[in-house]
């Protein structure tokens, strides 16, 4: 069952929060002698980022695109695959299709935890961190939408 759109915009901008915090904390380069011996807070901060990018993502994947769609811009996607979704979203510039496979594949390859191979972790964590921001960017485009359907 989804949730309403009002309820999963409100979960995302939680989770945004969140990982804002995180990335914040966060060191600007994530090098592989960093995480070959990370401290606690290093991997407490890590943690809660990619807690929050994944529960970003699939609350926008479950609860908001096809909501958005069918609500505020009024197409008839009750019955539609997922990806014809993505593609009227496409069409209507909230996001690209082929970025949002992009944005799953790092996804999964962040809960494919390596804790013995430093490489893999940061590079999918620094991809983690630039798709993060773009997941916020289209976030913002679908809220002021929202916003600006119900004012």
């Amino acid at each position: 069952m989804s949730l309403p759109l009002d309820v999963a915009l409100r979960q995302c901008e939680r989770h945004v929060s969140i990982m804002k915090d995180a990335m914040h904390e966060m060191p600007a380069l994530l090098t592989t002698e960093l995480l070959s011996q990370p401290t606690s807070g290093l991997t407490r901060v890590l943690d809660q980022f990619v807690l929050r990018f994944t529960k970003l993502q699939d609350t926008m994947g479950t609860h908001v695109l096809r909501q958005f769609a069918a609500q505020v811009l009024a197409e008839q996607v009750e019955d539609v695959a997922f990806i014809e979704v993505l593609g009227l979203l496409e069409r209507h510039g909230y996001l690209t299709m082929r970025d949002w496979a992009l944005q799953r594949v790092t996804r999964n390859a962040l809960t494919h935890e390596y804790p013995e191979d430093a490489e893999r972790q940061a590079m999918a964590l620094s991809a983690a961190r630039e798709c993060a921001y773009q997941l916020i960017e289209w976030l913002t485009k679908i809220q002021k939408r929202t916003n600006a359907q119900t004012l």
